[in-house]
């Protein structure tokens, strides 16, 4: 498991809000199908930055016992833009 203060700022705050071990993941792999050079080039640092392969996150974990979504924006992941597979994601 990944120590909290290796987890990007949107995952640390999904950890402290849900019951521990009860986060699970909806989002899948999400490969950089750009043929713009520069901004695959952005894709890839914000990608080492924040060690998301996208802005949104999203998943499903427990409250106090209680079933919840959970969708969370990563500012440092280009601003927390929203672009097609993020969009998919929050679909």
């Amino acid at each position: 498991m990944t120590a909290p203060s290796d987890l990007s700022p949107a995952l640390r705050l999904i950890e402290a809000v849900v019951d521990p071990g009860s986060l699970r993941s909806w989002d899948e792999p999400v490969e950089i199908a750009y043929e713009d050079g520069r901004y695959r080039e952005d894709l890839a640092r914000a990608r080492e930055r924040t060690g998301l392969d996208e802005s949104v996150i999203t998943g499903e974990g427990r409250v106090r016992g209680r079933r919840v979504a959970v969708v969370a924006c990563e500012f440092r992941f280009l601003a927390g833009s929203i672009g097609v597979a993020a969009g998919e994601r929050l679909v």
